[in-house]
């Protein structure tokens, strides 16, 4: 799986039900998700779980479009779990929890990825048309 958009988040912003003072969450997941680019909301299947973690994931802050080139990218404020026990995140769903749970796309960590009662960070790289996570070029 490759880090990318939901198929139906493009189609929902060029209906306008996506904006920018949603709010928008970033929930965890396990090798053992069924997550595709063809998933249409949150779904709690194969998300991970452990101390300091809670189902559906934290509030993103920083909701930020930017321009490079021709692309148009989406970033936030990178997402930290002061002290949280996971085992095995290899993916994460950010959803639209204004818009009835809304997908809006995938992220894919370089590794399974574990911490025991220590801090769980994701960071989202610049948003680039190279570098972001999430870009429409």
């Amino acid at each position: 799986m490759n880090p990318a958009f939901c198929a139906s988040y493009k189609a929902e912003i060029m209906r306008g039900v996506h904006r920018e003072i949603d709010t928008y969450m970033l929930a965890l997941y396990t090798d053992k998700c069924d997550l595709t680019e063809f998933t249409t909301a949150y779904t709690p299947k194969g998300e991970a779980s452990g101390d300091g973690y809670r189902a559906g994931g934290k509030a993103l802050k920083g909701f930020r479009v930017e321009e490079d080139g021709s692309a148009a990218c989406l970033t936030f404020d990178d997402a930290l779990w002061d002290r949280a026990t996971l085992r095995d995140v290899c993916y994460g769903l950010v959803y639209n929890a204004s818009q009835g749970n809304r997908a809006v796309g995938i992220i894919c960590l370089a590794q399974k990825t574990s911490s025991t009662n220590g801090p769980f960070e994701i960071y989202f790289p610049e948003a680039t048309a190279s570098d972001g996570v999430f870009v429409i070029d």
